[in-house]
């Protein structure tokens, strides 16, 4: 028996079913739907809950080992994805049930297909084959599953929770794949050709609350600068005061490589073909129409949820608003709340709320990056392989005290066929769903082989 396709689709679909919803307070989470799941998962993968230990780690973490020979002078892997999933929202706009798991079209469809349940899917599914052939790793293999990835940690980041439970048992991991990034057929890229992306490094984030106060009173009698209207300033200001733009050298070397087999006009292939050569042109020309590029050159700054008085005829006596802000390395919480600020009026006050700086930027040379580089151009002779910046962000940015070497990437091949995560179109093509644990199971005996 080996992987089979049949298989991938009946156990994803089996996740999928249940809805293990996240939300910012574990309090209202349904952690009986988090068991489910785990029931689910001891039944459909038998040889891996019988030969790996299992540690559940706060309400509902898992951080699966399995036991190498010692015969490999590597460091442990540990291939990770999250159980959470986002809510549904309006149920009226999914075409298909959100956890039913329905296939139509060659499609598999519903709230947590791409987001990240196939990963885990796909990695179990690796390690259970690898179990039926008889095969043991050289060296150990871990899994680990949090479940609060989708609201960046809640009141408590179960990720964080796992790696400090391998810090304290002294485990020095040699390389981490987590999700996002991955192989594609380029369309997304704009270039010709399939393209490798192993994502090295994530950009930062932070909430900053905008604040404003007043003695408040009746809105029949407003003031001339109520906390409002200073609000509306505020934002004015933050808008006029972008955060300058500037090259790291992940970006460039992520866009220069992709630059010559670009479809895009000549114009901007001869620009991105030598981007300190042509930065303030890039800036001109092509950052101001190209909003996902704009933002690898600058930390971003969104304001989000603005919130007054509770009532239509009442001044209020506070004004908040939240800026989510996405930095670029280099920049810092604390330059970030600074910048900030310094552009606002009189009257404003900014507070941090939460962040987590970005991350470290893991090396490109290393052993387990060329494995991943490796098996994609035996599966894709043509593809080109780059390094690249990730705008949000993963459970992998907790692991950097237990690895140098923290990469994320997707084992499904990527064409523009899947339906958006977090929207009502979220969907996976059945297609490629036993390509990703055949790629997991290779990577695993790439790695965990000893040479």
């Amino acid at each position: 028996m080996s992987i089979t396709n049949e298989a991938c689709l009946a156990h994803l679909q089996g996740m999928v079913r249940i809805p293990t919803v996240s939300n910012p307070d574990s309090r209202l989470m349904d952690f009986s739907k988090f068991d489910e799941l785990h029931d689910f998962l001891r039944t459909s993968y038998p040889l891996l809950h019988q030969h790996l230990t299992l540690q559940k780690v706060g309400r509902a973490g898992l951080l699966y080992h399995w036991k190498g020979t010692g015969r490999s002078g590597e460091k442990p892997l540990l291939l990770m994805a999250h159980q959470d999933v986002v809510p549904v929202g309006d149920e009226a706009e999914w075409a298909h049930p959100p956890f039913d798991a329905v296939v139509e079209n060659g499609m598999l469809y519903g709230r947590g297909t791409t987001d990240s349940k196939c990963n885990i899917m796909a990695e179990m599914e690796a390690v259970e084959e690898l179990l039926r052939q008889g095969y043991t790793p050289d060296t150990d293999v871990y899994l680990a599953y949090g479940y609060n990835e989708e609201v960046m940690g809640g009141d408590g980041p179960s990720a964080k929770k796992i790696a400090d439970t391998l810090k304290d048992m002294g485990v020095r991991l040699g390389m981490i794949v987590d999700e996002c990034g991955g192989c594609s057929d380029g369309q997304s890229e704009k270039v010709d050709r399939p393209v490798c992306n192993i994502v090295v490094g994530e950009k930062g984030y932070a909430d900053y609350a905008l604040i404003a106060e007043d003695e408040g009173g009746h809105s029949s009698t407003p003031g001339a600068e109520s906390p409002m209207v200073r609000m509306g300033q505020a934002l004015q200001a933050l808008w006029a005061h972008p955060f300058p733009y500037r090259i790291i050298p992940v970006v460039q070397e992520n866009l220069s490589t992709l630059a010559p087999y670009s479809t895009r006009p000549e114009r901007e292939k001869e620009l991105l073909g030598d981007i300190p050569a042509h930065f303030e042109e890039i800036v001109r020309e092509l950052l101001p129409k190209d909003r996902t590029m704009a933002a690898l050159f600058h930390t971003t700054m969104a304001p989000t949820m603005i919130k007054g008085s509770d009532q239509a005829n009442i001044l209020p006596t506070r004004v908040t608003c939240t800026v989510n802000c996405r930095l670029l390395p280099g920049d810092t919480l604390e330059s970030v709340q600074q910048h900030i600020q310094s552009v606002m009026p009189e009257g404003i006050t900014v507070q941090l709320v939460k962040g987590t700086p970005a991350s470290p930027l893991s090396p490109t040379g290393s052993f387990g990056y060329n494995v991943i580089r490796s098996l994609c151009e035996e599966d894709h002779p043509t593809v080109i392989t780059t390094p690249s910046l990730m705008l949000g962000g993963t459970d992998a940015r907790y692991f950097y005290g237990v690895c140098d070497h923290v990469y994320r990437f997707s084992a499904f091949y990527f064409e523009n066929n899947w339906g958006d995560a977090h929207s009502p179109r979220e969907a996976i093509p059945v297609s490629v769903l036993d390509g990703g644990a055949k790629f997991f199971l290779r990577l695993i005996r790439r790695y965990a082989t000893a040479q």
